[in-house]
């Protein structure tokens, strides 16, 4: 909480702060223009978020997930980590994110039997494995209260299937759906879009502009220009460990190399590589 707020401040007073639903890129500008979205509509995006982004009037856009919305542990991740670490209490952080990379990669049925193994192992060796103390998401009624605070909202699928993993069948029915359900509880059209993982193609990007959707967002680490398309916009990864310096506290030069010059650097040198997909959070226009 404290990096965020102190992030948001100095955004404030550098930056020009933009509604992601009215970004038009490459028009003129004093200042480097930023957008702040979240992705999956977690309980402190309410909590913490929400009181400090509306102290700088910063506009805000959070993707959600309606079928995860108002449970705990509403994502497999969370729970791959908590059963691992029950299994292996000294298990290294890098062999947990290499784990949830291979489970990314396998069909939803193959990889809920793998979390099911995972936690049998956990019932025959008796140890405990504390599920309920994982943050939750937000419910309707704070989608609500949010909503007429000014905040937008987007759909990041219907249950956060990474669309590239699963049949294309699933993939629209996804898509289209989270859209129309978030249409119906708000009473308003739903247009923007977030690819969970920040994992499209070509064929998921087509279901999501039939759907409807005008502006779609990606994890690709590049700086969002004139000519990006707007079904798949760059988006920066922004955690603490990016913004802050060796005494733990934010640092300006970091969170301007992560968002600006990083970004930068890739946008120049993309014809010669190949983008990356982290969990995205924030954009440079």
């Amino acid at each position: 909480e404290r990096t965020f707020r102190e992030l948001a401040a100095y955004v404030d007073r550098n930056f020009e702060t933009l509604d992601l639903h009215d970004v038009v890129p490459g028009t003129p500008s004093k200042r480097l223009r930023m957008v702040f979205t979240f992705d999956d509509g977690w309980w402190d995006n309410y909590e913490v978020v929400l009181p400090i982004v509306r102290a700088h009037k910063i506009p805000l856009t959070i993707f959600i997930c309606p079928q995860t919305l108002g449970r705990t542990v509403p994502f497999w991740p969370e729970r791959v980590v908590a059963l691992l670490r029950a299994l292996r209490p000294n298990i290294r952080t890098s062999e947990i994110k290499r784990e949830i990379e291979q489970l990314k990669r396998e069909a939803p049925q193959d990889r809920e039997q793998n979390l099911a193994r995972l936690a049998q192992e956990t019932k025959r060796r008796g140890v405990s494995c504390e599920l309920a103390s994982i943050d939750r998401t937000i419910s309707w009624r704070e989608i609500a209260e949010m909503d007429r605070a000014g905040v937008k909202f987007g759909s990041h699928t219907h249950s956060h299937e990474i669309l590239t993993c699963v049949p294309a069948d699933t993939a629209r029915q996804e898509i289209e759906g989270s859209g129309a359900m978030i249409e119906r509880m708000l009473g308003k059209p739903c247009t923007a879009f977030s690819y969970p993982n920040g994992s499209w193609s070509p064929e998921v990007r087509r279901a999501v502009a039939d759907a409807g959707f005008k502006l779609a967002v990606t994890g690709d680490r590049y700086v969002w220009t004139a000519g990006s398309d707007p079904l798949t916009i760059p988006r920066s990864n922004v955690y603490e460990d990016d913004v802050v310096g060796l005494d733990g506290r934010f640092s300006s030069a970091m969170f301007e190399y992560s968002t600006i010059w990083k970004p930068w650097l890739r946008s120049k040198l993309r014809p010669r590589m190949k983008a990356s997909a982290p969990k995205p959070a924030l954009a440079t226009l």
